[in-house]
Formats: C-alpha cells, sequence, structure tokens
C-alpha cells in the first residue's frame, strides 16, 4: 500500500511530469473540462471534489473551463461504470470519485468497471472518524440494541463499520441503504440510527457542527492506518481523538486480533490512502494526461488551495501522484485470497441483515 509523505523519487517524478505538462498548453485551450463525481451534490466527496476541481483547473495548461457533474447511486458504482462505459477517452472528462474499490475486489456485480484499466492522476487520503449518540445508552461496548447507519454492504464503509464493532462486541443492528454519508449524518442526528462513520471532511463539515458541538453525539475512534508492525499511522489533526486500537485496548484489553482484524486492517488501508481517486478513461491522449498530472503535482504547493483546503476540513491535503494512486490500485491484486474470501462471505452476511 501507498504510504503518506513525500520522497526523492516521488519529487523526481513529478518534476517530470511538470516538464512534459509545459510542453502541451495548448492542448486545453479554449476547451471545456467535465469534472465527474459519483455521489450526489453536498455531500463530502462532493464538496472536497469542486474545491479540487476548483483549484485543479487553474493549474492546467491552456486553462480549461472546468465544470462538474454528479453521478451518485450504488455507493459510486454508478459513476464509476460511466467512466468505464460512456466517456470518451478524449482528455475531456474526468473524474473526481470516491472509488468504490472494496466492490471490485468482492466482486460486485453491479461493478462492471476494472479500476486498473483507467489512466491514474492522483488520490488523496483521509481517515473515517465514528461516533455514537449519547442518548444510546454509555459507550459503544456499553450500549444496547443501537443501530449502526450504512450505505452499501460491499462499501468500505460498511465493512468497517461492522468488522471493528464486532471485534468490540458491540450490541448492534446493521441498517444499510443511505445513500452517501450526509444522508448517513442526516439519519443518526434524526435518531432513526444511532452510530455511523464518516471521513474527516464529512465529519468536520457536517457531523461535528450538527451532533458533537451541540452535545447529540461523541466521538469514539478514528481508524488509523495500521503499519506492517502492527503500530497506528496517527493523524495529528484527530490527536484528541483515540484511535480504534486505542479504543479496543481501553475496553476490551491488549490488541484485537484474528481473521476479523486482519480483514478490517486489509479494508482501511485500502481506504484511508486513498479516499478519494481522480483518473481519466482508458486511451485518454497522453498530451492530455500530461498537463491533468502536472496539474495535480502543483496542488500540494498550492499556498491557496492548501489554506482553503485546510479551513473547509481542518485537515492538510494529503495527495499522492500519479504514480503511487496507481500502485495503490494495483495492490488490490495481491490482496490474501483468504481475506478476500472471508470479506466476500462477511459483505453476503450483512446484506442478508438488511
Amino acid at each position: 500500500m501507498v504510504r503518506f509523505g513525500k520522497s526523492l523519487a516521488v519529487a523526481a517524478a513529478a518534476a517530470l511530469v511538470f516538464a512534459a505538462g509545459t510542453a502541451t498548453a495548448q492542448f486545453y485551450k479554449g476547451k471545456r473540462l467535465t469534472v465527474v463525481i459519483n455521489y450526489g451534490a453536498g455531500g463530502p466527496t462532493d464538496v472536497e471534489g469542486r474545491l479540487l476541481a476548483k483549484h485543479l483547473a487553474k493549474h492546467i495548461p491552456g486553462k480549461p473551463t472546468a465544470i462538474v457533474k454528479n453521478r451518485p447511486g450504488a455507493g459510486g458504482i454508478v459513476g464509476t461504470n460511466f467512466m468505464a462505459e460512456v466517456a470518451k477517452p478524449d482528455g475531456l472528462t474526468i473524474a473526481i470519485f470516491t472509488p468504490p474499490t472494496m466492490s471490485q475486489m468482492l466482486g460486485d456485480p453491479g461493478l462492471r468497471a476494472d479500476f486498473s484499466q483507467f489512466e491514474w492522476l492522483a488520490g488523496v487520503g483521509q481517515p473515517q472518524v465514528c461516533y455514537l449518540r449519547k442518548d444510546a445508552g454509555g459507550s459503544v461496548t456499553s450500549a444496547s440494541g443501537f443501530k449502526a447507519a450504512g450505505m452499501r454492504n460491499t462499501s468500505s464503509h460498511d465493512l468497517r463499520l461492522r468488522l471493528a464493532l464486532d471485534l468490540l462486541g458491540a450490541k448492534y443492528t446493521y441498517v444499510t441503504g443511505y445513500r452517501g454519508l450526509s444522508k448517513v449524518a442526516a439519519g443518526v442526528l434524526q435518531n432513526e440510527t444511532q452510530y455511523s462513520c464518516g471521513s474527516v471532511p464529512n465529519f468536520r463539515g457536517r457531523v461535528e457542527p450538527t451532533m458533537i458541538k451541540p452535545g447529540i453525539a461523541s466521538t469514539t475512534y478514528y481508524y488509523a492506518p495500521v503499519a506492517a508492525d502492527g503500530s497506528d499511522q496517527k493523524f495529528a489533526d484527530l490527536s484528541g481523538i483515540p484511535t480504534f486500537q486505542e479504543y479496543y485496548a481501553k475496553a476490551r484489553g491488549g490488541k484485537p486480533s484474528g481473521t476479523k482484524w486482519e480483514a478490517l486492517k486489509v479494508v482501511n488501508n485500502l481506504s484511508t490512502y486513498m479516499l478519494r481517486g481522480s483518473f481519466a478513461p482508458k486511451g485518454t491522449p497522453a498530451a492530455a494526461l500530461a498537463d491533468l498530472r502536472a496539474a495535480w503535482a502543483k496542488l500540494p504547493g498550492d499556498a491557496e488551495f492548501v489554506a482553503e483546503y485546510s479551513k473547509a476540513f481542518k485537515a492538510p491535503p494529503k495527495i499522492i501522484q500519479a504514480a503511487g494512486a496507481k500502485k495503490h490500485i494495483e495492490a488490490i491484486k495481491s490482496t490474501d485470497p483468504k481475506i478476500i474470501a472471508f470479506l466476500k462471505e462477511f459483505a453476503a452476511a450483512g446484506k442478508k441483515k438488511k
């Protein structure tokens, strides 16, 4: 899996991409670039995607006009199928998605696309933060009968939610089918459900102001990526919230273990290192890809973008460039077949619970 942080190799690759991009400045001159987002307007993917598109466009040589189109549905699958089957590989359509990579790993029949076939441009990493209504009856491990809200049984959100609660021995009912994290948060706020998780943009933008600060709910833990030695890779901007392993140690003692823990690590690392992904259809012209990758390479050094992103989400952007995004996607194929088999059974059991 890709790790956050800079290296000389990544910097050199970015420099080469930038050099290639500056030589093709006329490709986008006078053109319009459509940015497709695979979740609905107003949700965290949409809010973050629009902010990224806004700043990305100003760095594309030729400065095309950028417009955003939402193609939500089926946990991001509808938009993904559109990019694979409908979008033209002419350089004028790109995606900024929450890619449903778990659906590919688990062989979801609704997904007809192979992520490794897209032309990868970049990715953005962010963890998920979980929260529980205070009137649910105590902590995650002491409350009984609370409802946990999800979106799709094969989504990384739902798999992490269920795996973590099972490891903690929580007494809960799994409720899925919400169309995006904004709907999930609304369900908890209205007390249809009492527990769920959200990305940092969702948590900071919607959950924190409407539930945490008013005292309706409290945070439980966040899913930190787990390194090969078993240690958490913590996020400084979430220093006041325990990681799942820290929460587990306090609630149950010791460290989590077993197949469910190994599966949780796989799902979480895959999703956290690249929560958002940007790509173009297979066959997009090389000149367009060079310009787009050059623009992504400039974003981490754009002070205006970093300031606006950090203000909006109370966390700095964690961008990985094209080579890192591609490597991350290809890592799906190296996942332990035993873990994949377990996750398929686990996801199917969740569908039956709905």
